[in-house]
């Protein structure tokens, strides 16, 4: 007779389902449990919220490092101007003789007196003239009035040029300043505050121009055909 084991096996299930139930169960009586607070947990068991926060951070302007930074800056140096080229007159053979010399080109009235007192130049045209304006000879800077060059004279120093060279060098600087100086056509000699009548080819006068020493430049001038004569240096008192 076959006996059968079903009944065993259900009885053996029973009782291993009943041991599982027993190690996992949690136990719910007072003395093995107690609820526990919220506050205690920190606020686990409330209901989750989400909070974004923003955050601006602002960034401060980059200072340059000085001493990363080198500033080279090249001088910008315009060229001198060109030199003024003006001509100077001396004597050659009882006549007048120009020179040329370099100045610089804002040169005035005084420049042009240097030049003559300074004398001929030191080469080989210069060793054939000679000159008669000596340092001394012209007080003070000449001025210039109404188009007219005026130029005071030391009385001592003009007297002791020869009486046939005075002529010669009044003709030197009346040529030397109006050749140089367009805006003006005439010059006039002073000698303590008196006139000094100009011996020209035309006579004796109080102003004189370039055309007044025609003779002197080896362009003979005349007047009514018949040239003039040389007039000696006088001076004129004012009434």
């Amino acid at each position: 007779m076959k006996v059968s084991t079903r009944p065993l096996i259900a009885v053996l299930a029973a009782q291993g389902l009943a041991v599982i139930t027993v190690s996992c169960g949690v136990p719910t009586g007072d003395s093995t449990f107690k609820a526990i607070d919220g506050e205690v947990l920190g606020g686990l068991n409330d209901p989750t919220t989400t909070t974004t926060t923003t955050t601006t951070t602002t960034l401060a302007p980059q200072t340059p490092d000085s001493a990363m930074e080198t500033t080279s800056t090249v001088p910008v140096t315009d060229p001198p101007p060109p030199a003024a080229m003006v001509t100077v007159y001396f004597i050659s053979r009882g006549l007048l003789s120009p020179a040329t010399s370099e100045v610089d080109p804002s040169y005035g009235l005084n420049e042009l007196i240097v030049l003559l007192e300074d004398g001929p130049p030191d080469d080989s045209v210069g060793r054939r003239l000679q000159s008669f304006v000596e340092p001394g000879l012209i007080v003070g800077t000449p001025t210039s009035e109404s188009g007219i060059i005026q130029v005071e004279l030391d009385g001592q120093e003009f007297d002791a040029i020869a009486l046939r060279n005075q002529r010669e060098a009044l003709a030197q600087i009346v040529v030397t300043l109006l050749q140089n100086t367009p805006a003006v056509g005439q010059v006039s000699f002073f000698i303590d505050g008196q006139i000094v009548l100009i011996p020209t080819d035309s006579g004796s006068q109080e102003a004189a121009s370039v055309d007044d020493f025609d003779r002197l430049l080896g362009t003979p001038s005349s007047l009514n055909g018949t040239p003039s004569n040389p007039v000696n240096v006088t001076t004129s008192v004012p009434q």
